[in-house]
């Protein structure tokens, strides 16, 4: 429980630094499953469905980086967590580091894929053009089969198999009147992400204390200039210390590339804490 809201959890045992794995905008907490078994048992690893998400409660409202980063914070002692390392992908990256800048028992953030971006630098100048490209697309009548199919196409099996790829994503589904349905409905899903672009990302750097990795994701090489970039950035405005490393994939790299991201984080942790 967070407060009234029922979060859904995922845990492997395992020693210290315990890892708190946040999955991103629209995932939920099987992302992290083959990230995890490579991890534990030496690192306790929990990943949570955040509101609105996987298996969690879906209040009507309060997706902003203040609720979210708030659930978690309850979260925390009633699972045991003492100075974990919080762990995100995308979206859940950047809770990764609200949570960091909200709780000082925060050990160290792990960003994969996530953490740097200024969304308004992409998506337009004002709410109002961002909306209409920030909005997913209708995924409505899908069947398993469908998803499978989706799997095959996208390069998330390359590791885990086909058939561990489409369990971990149809866990962002829901059997609906008409099929499969995202369980993340388009109204929350436009919530979260208004608080995105809203989002201070350099301001919400500047407020963490504790070490960061970023774990990024690189497949175009037109692009990897400006994403180095971007990371650089991101670093100059942390106090503590910071890392980078860049993994060739696509951005789902925890399904994608889960031992090159395991390596990375065990690495960091090995170094740094």
């Amino acid at each position: 429980m967070a407060g009234r809201i029922r979060l859904n959890v995922r845990e492997r045992h395992g020693g210290l630094p315990e890892l708190l794995c946040l999955h991103g905008l629209a995932s939920n907490a099987l992302w992290w499953d083959p990230v995890g078994e490579l991890l534990a048992p030496r690192h306790r690893v929990v990943a949570v469905d955040l509101r609105g998400h996987g298996l969690s409660d879906r209040p009507e409202r309060g997706y902003g980086f203040g609720e979210v980063a708030g659930d978690l914070e309850t979260l925390l002692p009633q699972l045991g967590l003492q100075l974990p390392v919080a762990v995100g992908h995308s979206w859940g990256a950047s809770v990764a580091l609200e949570l960091a800048a909200r709780d000082r028992g925060v050990k160290a953030v792990i960003c994969v894929d996530g953490g740097v971006l200024d969304v308004r630098r992409v998506f337009g100048s004002s709410w109002g053009e961002a909306e209409a490209r920030m909005r997913p697309p209708q995924l409505t009548g899908l069947t398993a089969a469908g998803v499978r199919s989706m799997v095959g196409r996208s390069g998330l099996a390359e590791e885990v198999g086909e058939d561990d790829a489409t369990r971990i994503l149809l866990g962002n589904f829901e059997e609906g009147p008409q099929g499969l349905a995202p369980r993340l409905d388009v109204r929350r899903h436009m919530e979260i992400a208004h608080a995105l672009y809203q989002l201070d990302q350099a301001e919400l750097l500047g407020r963490v204390g504790c070490p960061v990795l970023f774990v990024m994701a690189v497949n175009d090489e037109g692009l990897e200039g400006a994403k180095r970039s971007a990371v650089e950035e991101a670093r100059s405005r942390l106090s503590a210390p910071s890392e980078a490393v860049f993994v060739p994939g696509i951005h789902d790299l925890p399904v994608q590339r889960p031992r090159e991201v395991a390596d990375a984080i065990s690495s960091f942790l090995d170094r740094r804490l």
